[in-house]
């Protein structure tokens, strides 16, 4: 494995933390690929930190599903599927749907302010093509919402299934073009939820995050074909233009 992982050289947090972090940021951009082993020992060498905060970070983003470590066979990327993206949108529409229910009527001035400039800042990070931006301000506009619930058990839950889902959303963002859909439909959700429709603010979060999974499965589906095709990106035999 080539080195892509710059030395651990901030020491404000936890070093398995900032080790996790590095990582995920290699798995998210894809200098580390699905289904490709991890070599703890290159990782170390790469981070200039010792083999104990490696493997508390590959603990913790297995837990996050982004990787997936085999006894005796050591840690991998984990594999992205079809089948995998459907069950866990399923759930998140599930699980997120009924929070938007729970903490719409709690949401106050304080959190439709943050939640109006929040969503202003992703309109400027896609515009500048920052996608590492665009996620983390998308991640703390839903957040807002479900941490009015007041329920940690449920915000503990719904984090767990956002981090298995950066390997298929960042992928998907990475390769969109046109994101203002995305921006049109927060801004739907922030307008229902600001007039105090709740219903209409629980559908049109489970609708975004349907789309979402719809233009991921899309891309997936895409990129699964291309690389099935044979040397040359054809199947007829013929030379390509």
């Amino acid at each position: 494995m080539s080195k892509v992982l710059r030395p651990i050289e901030d020491n404000r947090r936890t070093l398995a933390a900032q080790v996790a972090e590095r990582i995920r940021h290699a798995i998210l951009n894809r200098d580390l690929m699905p289904g490709s082993r991890i070599n703890q020992y290159q990782l170390a060498e790469d981070l200039s930190v010792s083999l104990v905060p490696v493997r508390e970070a590959l603990k913790t983003l297995e837990a996050e599903g982004l990787v997936t470590i085999t006894p005796r066979r050591g840690a991998f990327v984990t594999e992205i599927s079809l089948d995998d993206l459907d069950e866990l949108y399923f759930a998140r529409q599930l699980i997120e749907g009924e929070s938007v229910r729970i903490a719409s009527p709690k949401l106050n001035d304080d959190d439709f302010t943050f939640l109006r400039q929040t969503n202003d800042a992703m309109k400027g990070a896609t515009d500048q093509r920052d996608i590492h931006a665009f996620m983390q301000l998308n991640r703390a506009f839903h957040m807002r919402i479900y941490q009015a619930m007041n329920n940690r058990h449920l915000v503990q839950v719904i984090e767990a299934m956002w981090e298995r889902s950066e390997l298929y959303r960042f992928r998907y963002l990475f390769v969109t073009r046109n994101a203002e859909p995305i921006h049109q439909e927060h801004e739907a959700i922030l307008s229902a939820l600001m007039n105090r429709d709740t219903d209409l603010a629980v559908q049109l979060a489970r609708d975004h995050i349907w789309h979402t999974r719809i233009g991921i499965y899309e891309q997936i589906s895409q990129d699964m074909a291309i690389s099935a095709l044979p040397a040359g990106g054809n199947t007829d035999g013929k030379k390509s233009d």
